[in-house]
């Protein structure tokens, strides 16, 4: 048997392997549903952590966005090293186990500061969720899968976001009674407080997960010639910035299109519970069901029929077909959204988000797969991390709750219509990002026909 037959989770035809591997992508799933709960359920506390601390929504924003996103971005090429270094099993247990201790020490926090370094601590901690994700994941898989896999992980975007709006919508009406709740040990907390404490001590017991499966082995897609690359081989950090530096204009499409669009999801997200709570007088549980109904229900299956057809796509041949999905994507939704944003009609709003949501999908998903698919694989770990820090962190999480606050108080001077400031800043980077895919598919698809020259297909999957 030769090298290439036992590499990874999903590298031979025994009946186990696939079920073995699709086990491990649903743990490494509900890390991420419990990640975006974990930064995602501060969005439905907003009204009354501001009226508690005494603070206006460009410094919210900054407890949504820039506490959490600079930590991220801090914490990602360390990381992202660590993941090409050490095994990613473990590196997963200590993340899970220490993000969830952050985010229950938010609910500790009793001050704009305090709580300000917790959300940067949670940040931190979260960075190494994706490279390790990703690269497992795209070590299990064959290249015409990679797709529908990545999109199947990404889906915890969209349960957990539509999780943490439902619960927390819940919580916060029901206790929205009381003044304090008393907890053992900790004693009297505010409603807001609690439901940091809540959703973050379950980390503590996902984390060991993870540990029921061995470590995939390095570089599924080995190539030609090359050495066979075990569990603790990293290439070095020449080869990563020389790779990135001749792929320049593919990372510089990945920056503007996917960030653009990841501070547009930002800001929807993040400003969403308190428009529909401002604009449209709905209470934290309505709003929170419905709201999250769409990303759990629209968005997930969006996400799973994107990652197949653009799987299909690629399959006949269509190397540049995750952009050239995600750009239809993208002209046919943002005229959907933008007449959401300006309605007055709660029912043409959310029948028009959840059409959008349908749609447009989370683009993490395709791409995650576009740098996974371009990505030597002893680069894998890093070259996720610089993803995420330019588009989830610097791009997305940082600007995105920032640019509709900063809309909204300095420019439009409207704290109600949180919408047009939404609207303004989809407008803008929407545009951006078509211009953008327009002019970089080329750069794409010649990264990905250079990745598929130096890359055998494993037996079992031609």
């Amino acid at each position: 048997m030769n090298d290439t037959s036992r590499i990874g989770l999903a590298t031979t035809v025994e009946e186990r392997a696939p079920l073995r591997v699709w086990a491990l992508t649903g743990v490494l799933l509900l890390f991420c549903i419990f990640a975006v709960i974990d930064r995602t359920v501060i969005a439905m506390l907003v009204d009354p952590i501001r009226a508690d601390l005494g603070i206006n929504d460009t410094q919210i924003s900054l407890l949504l966005g820039v506490a959490y996103a600079f930590a991220y971005a801090l914490g990602a090429l360390p990381m992202g090293y660590l993941v090409d270094r050490l095994p990613r099993r473990w590196v997963l247990f200590a993340a899970v186990s220490l993000w969830g201790l952050a985010e229950a020490s938010c609910g500790l926090a009793t001050g704009f500061v305090t709580l300000f370094i917790a959300r940067a601590a949670l940040g931190l901690f979260e960075s190494p969720l994706h490279p390790a994700a990703h690269s497992m994941i795209a070590d299990s898989f064959p290249r015409r899968q990679l797709a529908t896999a990545m999109s199947i992980y990404s889906t915890g975007n969209q349960i957990g976001t539509g999780l943490a709006l439902i619960v927390g919508g819940v919580v916060v009406h029901a206790l929205s009674q009381y003044e304090t709740v008393t907890l053992p040990l900790v004693g009297s907390v505010k409603p807001w407080q609690l439901a940091f404490i809540v959703t973050g001590l379950p980390g503590l017991g996902i984390a060991f997960l993870i540990l029921l499966f061995r470590e995939p082995s390095r570089g599924a897609h080995k190539a030609v010639g090359s050495r066979s690359l075990g569990p603790g081989a990293a290439g070095s950090w020449q080869e990563l910035w020389a790779f990135v530096r001749r792929r320049w204009r593919v990372f510089l499409t990945f920056s503007v299109v996917f960030g653009g669009m990841n501070i547009v999801n930002g800001g929807l997200i993040k400003w969403q519970p308190s428009y529909m709570s401002r604009f449209f007088h709905l209470n934290p549980a309505e709003y929170g069901m419905a709201l999250g109904l769409i990303y759990g229900v629209a968005g997930v299956a969006g996400l799973i029929i994107s990652g197949v057809i653009i799987d299909r796509m690629y399959a006949k041949g269509r190397q540049d077909a995750h952009l050239e999905y995600y750009l239809a994507a993208v002209v046919l939704s943002t005229p959907l959204v933008l007449w959401a944003l300006l309605t007055d009609d709660i029912r043409v709003f959310f029948g028009l988000i959840w059409i959008a949501k349908f749609a447009t999908v989370n683009f993490l998903g395709i791409a995650a797969a576009l740098v996974q698919m371009i990505a030597p694989p002893q680069l894998r770990g890093r070259l996720s991390a610089i993803f995420f820090l330019m588009i989830v962190s610097l791009l997305g999480a940082s600007l995105g709750p920032l640019v509709p606050a900063v809309i909204s108080d300095y420019v439009l001077h409207d704290e109600i219509r949180l919408g047009r400031a939404m609207a303004i800043t989809l407008l803008v980077f929407a545009s951006l990002a078509v211009a953008m895919m327009l002019w970089g598919r080329k750069h794409v698809r010649d990264a990905i026909s250079e990745a598929e020259s130096w890359t055998t297909a494993r037996p079992g999957h031609h």
